[in-house]
């Protein structure tokens, strides 16, 4: 009977573990604890508490004979070892916890974040939380993101609500649809559907800006139109600009008279006509009260504001800029495209080391004595290779010494002036072309013009390269491929260890 006993308490201390390993599996599954869990871990617990029982005095004597052997000592000897292996794994675990690293191996860096959203995370100085309205089966898809904001700012704070396990929440927030995020600051909330890090920095960066900011274009002298999709609109850039959260309006100053108050930065994009004199002193007087503007100065015919900038300390060149180093042609481009490879020390280009490109474009050079408390910095220089051709009635891409003016060629500048507390900021490009929709996504002059942007109105930290959409790298294969690729791992692979095993069990039986 003793002997039947201890036979069913083996038995059941085996289904005990395997009702516990059921239990933890379910729970690890689907992340709920409910009556399976607690009744496989009674039952699992009973069958392994009812072989122990049974079978003490047997366990006990079984740890007597091995450790009597000799085989024990060298045993405890590797025992010992792993455990002290497992304690440096344990506090390099706790190190790591306390002070982690990422690294990103993959190409493009796909799980990196861009340097925009690292600035915007380092300087929050609020607490922000996210609550993510995510199924527990696909909240996978944007955790891997999440963390890594987190990473960045420990006021940064997420966590995820499955709405069908937790309706009350969802309805609270408002919530209509799957994979929605919330972002909650002080009083301010922004609910987005997009899962990318250009979509959730700008809903950072929403609830976090004290004010909104608003940026107006003039128009009514042909200026470039800011709604118009066409190839030479600027439909991108006005996305851009309203993607971090600035407000964009348009301005006539022949029915409006006067800037608006709201108005943190004024653009002036591609004027084919002089403004009224009228309305030139209107800018004027916004820009000596300390206001911000950004004017972008196509090449002749169109206007070049000469007399207007003269009082800001800047020469408007009579000409179009040509470069001949052949580095254009690289890309598809001649030389009425100059590139612009490097930049001085200035906020608008601090760590900005990508190429643009400049259509069209004329020169605008600082004067050597602005006068009247005016600071001037060049911004963009041409290559070496370059010089404004001032031979506008036959341009030809050949250098006249002593009437073209030689290279490199400034063609962006950056003016400030502080008097009575009041700090005036304006950026002067000769070229408007460079941020139309054909060029806004080439190379660096997107990022370059919302740059100019974030500097003007006086928001450095959103001043770096910003986020890239992530790049589909899913791997497409022929179902023979595929049945390939499961014949090598799920069968070849599995044999093939099999066999190392079989054949060293061989060699072993033959010594």
């Amino acid at each position: 009977m003793e002997d039947k006993m201890k036979k069913y308490a083996g038995y059941g201390g085996l289904v005990g573990v395997l009702l516990l390993a059921m239990g933890l599996i379910y729970y690890e599954t689907g992340k709920v604890w409910n009556w399976f869990c607690w009744v496989t871990l009674i039952l699992g617990g009973i069958g392994i508490l009812g072989f122990f029982v049974l079978r003490f005095q047997e366990i006990v004597q079984k740890v007597k004979r091995t450790v009597q052997l000799r085989s024990f000592r060298y045993g405890g000897n590797a025992l010992a070892i792993s455990l002290m292996f497992l304690l440096i794994l344990g506090l390099l675990n706790f190190l790591v916890n306390r002070h982690s690293v990422r690294f990103d191996l993959t190409k493009g860096g796909q799980f990196s974040l861009s340097e925009q959203t690292k600035k915007v995370l380092k300087n929050l100085n609020k607490e922000v939380r996210v609550t993510a309205f995510y199924k527990s089966d696909t909240q996978r898809t944007i955790e891997d993101l999440l963390k890594a904001y987190r990473f960045y700012s420990s006021k940064f704070h997420y966590e995820f609500v499955d709405p069908d396990k937790k309706p009350g929440v969802a309805k609270q927030y408002g919530i209509t649809a799957y994979e929605t995020l919330v972002f909650e600051c002080g009083t301010k909330t922004e609910k987005i559907t997009e899962k990318d890090e250009q979509a959730l920095t700008n809903a950072l960066i929403k609830v976090t800006r004290e004010e909104d900011k608003v940026v107006y274009f003039l128009e009514g002298h042909g200026e470039v139109d800011i709604d118009s999709n066409e190839r030479l609109g600027y439909s991108m850039a006005k996305k851009a600009i309203e993607g971090e959260n600035y407000k964009v309006k348009k301005l006539n100053l022949a029915t409006e008279k006067s800037i608006p108050s709201d108005c943190s930065i004024l653009v002036v994009c591609g004027a084919q006509k002089l403004p009224f004199s009228s309305e030139l002193d209107t800018i004027h007087a916004f820009l000596e009260r300390g206001g911000k503007a950004f004017f972008l100065i196509d090449p002749p015919p169109a206007e070049g504001f000469v007399e207007f900038f003269d009082k800001w300390g800047l020469k408007i060149g009579n000409d179009i800029v040509l470069d001949a180093s052949g580095m254009g042609q690289l890309f598809g481009m001649g030389p009425w495209v100059p590139l612009v490879t490097s930049y001085p020390s200035h906020p608008i280009t601090q760590k900005f080391r990508v190429m643009t490109f400049f259509p069209y474009v004329r020169s605008v050079t600082p004067k050597e004595s602005p006068g009247n408390g005016i600071s001037v910095q060049a911004l963009l220089k041409t290559s070496a290779s370059s010089w404004g051709e001032t031979d506008l009635q036959n341009p030809r891409a050949q250098f006249n010494k002593g009437k073209d003016v030689p290279g490199p060629v400034t063609i962006g500048v950056v003016v400030t002036k502080e008097s009575s507390g009041k700090k005036t900021r304006l950026v002067v490009f000769g070229d408007s072309d460079f941020a139309n929709n054909s060029y806004f996504r080439v190379q660096g002059n997107g990022d370059l013009f919302m740059n100019v942007i974030s500097w003007l109105a006086e928001e450095e930290d959103l001043i770096s390269i910003r986020p890239k959409q992530p790049e589909d790298r899913r791997v497409f294969m022929t179902a023979k491929q595929a049945k390939m690729v499961m014949y090598i791992t799920v069968i070849f692979m599995p044999l093939l260890a099999m066999a190392g095993g079989v054949w060293m069990y061989i060699q072993r039986e033959r010594k």
